[in-house]
């Protein structure tokens, strides 16, 4: 895997990792096969920047030459792309910018006194010798998006905050600062700012490089193999049942390759060695449970596929559903700020859509907001000492932005998707293949998120907000279509199949900690395999999570770290 680290200062016994490139010297920064670009002004500053990025180099040099902390701090968010900056004051010092929609995260942790940072919770494992972090799973099983400052998936490992720089001074410790603050648009404001960030957001990806995406027939996939398109010839993949290659969502893709001819069609037919619960034993080791742990099958053979095609990029729809088609939580601020009549008619155009009684979304809008946003209640799995664990890593995020509660879940939302889309990127990497999200992008995000919450949904079009950004880019048909196919029959079916060796994932690590009953866990198994519905947005997780940990049990070594004189 790709990533990069350093220390915020001069430390007296640095360790760096074997084997990576050495970016500075005094503080150490380094690259671990992680793209960079570099500008240097005089005095000894110095700028590094991490990730797609649509500055110029230009750009770059004016900004190391100023130097100054607010032209950096709009720098963090000025461009098109995922990146986080490093700035060296030339004095001993670093500062680094935590990305505001977590797309790029950051971790620290604390090694012979200094402080270490680095883009990978992993690789800092195995400098501090970590262990999994036994709160961290209880609140993964409890609500997989949630997270609070001070925590990682590993033990004395701590996310940096999205929207967070972090620097040092000369004998002082690290500060983390707030330097983002989310600013509003119109909704057509919204509509322009997030139709030149995704074009160009794409751009500095794919340009001159031979690129692949999916293209599942979806607004998302489609939106993101048009753009690509007009940069140049790209892979458009669909994956569809063995024998059923026309019709329904691969219909709609044949459109959309068919209205821009830089796309080269290819398909792939998935089969019974695809189905989720397969070959569950290859999963590698990543920062945190991915989510693709469950169909990591499907997953490797299309990383495989990509590859065998000549892709190097690829691009992937991820983030889309969570930034244009939120939940109905915004009656909650209606209910706040007092809108009783629009409460009460989008309560009922949602109550129509859910067919059922409005009363239950008007009592949750005043009494329960977070059940707008999706959450549920304690899983039947779930146990005492689990819940108790949970609870503090589960708490409420301090608000310290004065946000919504519309703002608030997509903001939370999409930092879960950027974060954990890091770790499919890992899994990614191992077959050659970077993967990128532009869905995860922080302008992106901050545009969706600028858009006023009442006006990013609508009862009588799919994803109104996106739709927009892309008309006359996609075919009619695909901006008119619904919802997707949905796919949990593959889980049922694949979970026949497996039965038995996902049946062994209740009695394992989770169930040694005390975090989960493995009766529970089996009896809601048995219970799908009948066909039943069950919670797979809750089950998924906590099966992904004893993959994870029956990963790091198997590994040896992570990462190889040696100590240097200073």
């Amino acid at each position: 895997m790709g990533w990069f680290g350093g220390y915020l200062r001069t430390a007296p016994r640095p360790a760096v990792p074997v084997g990576a490139q050495m970016l500075f010297q005094d503080p150490p920064v380094w690259s671990a096969g992680s793209p960079v670009r570099l500008s240097a002004a005089h005095g000894g500053r110095r700028l590094a920047v991490f990730g797609p990025c649509g500055a110029t180099d230009a750009d770059l040099d004016r900004l190391a030459l100023a130097g100054d902390l607010p032209s950096l701090d709009s720098a963090a968010t000025a461009w098109a792309g995922a990146y986080i900056l490093i700035y060296d004051d030339g004095h001993g010092a670093l500062t680094v910018w935590a990305d505001p929609a977590g797309a790029c995260p950051l971790y620290t942790c604390t090694f012979n006194g200094s402080t270490v940072w680095a883009s990978s919770s992993l690789a800092l494992a195995a400098l501090c010798g970590s262990l999994p972090d036994a709160g961290w799973l209880a609140a993964h099983l409890v609500d997989s998006t949630a997270w609070t400052p001070g925590v990682s998936a590993w033990s004395h490992v701590e996310q940096v905050a999205p929207g967070q720089r972090l620097a040092a001074g000369l004998g002082t410790e690290p500060v983390p600062v707030p330097y983002w603050t989310p600013p509003a648009l119109t909704r057509e404001e919204a509509v322009d700012r997030l139709r030149e960030d995704l074009a160009e957001g794409v751009r500095v990806r794919v340009a001159g490089r031979p690129v692949s995406c999916d293209l599942s027939g979806g607004l998302d996939s489609s939106t993101l193999a048009a753009l690509a398109a007009r940069c140049g010839p790209v892979t458009g993949v669909t994956y569809h049942p063995q024998g059923i290659k026309a019709g329904g969502d691969v219909g709609h893709a044949c459109l959309v390759a068919r209205a821009h001819p830089a796309i080269r069609h290819e398909f792939m037919a998935l089969d019974d060695s695809h189905l989720p619960f397969s070959d569950l034993d290859a999963l590698p080791l990543t920062d945190e449970p991915a989510p693709s742990a469950i169909t990591v099958a499907q997953f490797t053979a299309q990383l495989r596929f990509l590859a065998d095609h000549g892709a190097v990029v690829h691009l992937t729809g991820d983030g889309g559903d969570n930034l244009f088609m939120p939940p109905p939580v915004h009656l909650a601020d209606l209910a706040r700020s007092g809108h009783w009549l629009r409460l009460a008619a989008d309560a009922q155009t949602w109550a129509r859509l859910y067919r059922q009684s409005p009363w239950p979304l008007l009592t949750s809008a005043v009494r329960q907001p977070r059940t707008l946003a999706g959450a549920v209640g304690r899983m039947p799995w779930m146990t005492d000492y689990g819940m108790e664990l949970a609870a503090p890593v589960t708490a409420a995020y301090p608000d310290t932005l004065n946000m919504g509660h519309a703002d608030r879940a997509l903001l939370t939302e999409a930092r879960y998707v950027g974060r954990t889309a890091a770790t499919e990127n890992q899994l990614a990497a191992a077959h050659g293949i970077e993967m990128h999200n532009p869905f995860t992008d922080t302008r992106v995000v901050v545009a969706a998120l600028a858009a006023p919450a009442v006006e990013r949904w609508s009862a009588r079009r799919y994803k109104p907000l996106l739709s927009d950004v892309v008309a006359g880019l996609l075919p009619p048909p695909v901006l008119r279509r619904g919802a997707k196919g949905m796919f949990a029959v593959d889980h049922h079916h694949g979970l026949r199949v497996n039965l038995q060796r996902v049946l062994d994932l209740a009695d394992g690590h989770l169930a040694d900690l005390g975090l989960i009953n493995p009766a529970m866990v089996r009896a809601t198994l048995r219970r799908a395999v009948l066909g039943v519905d069950v919670p797979w947005g809750r089950l998924e997780p906590a099966l992904g999570a004893e993959l994870w940990l029956r990963a790091a049990e198997k590994v040896d070594q992570w990462v190889t770290w040696e100590e240097r004189a200073a």
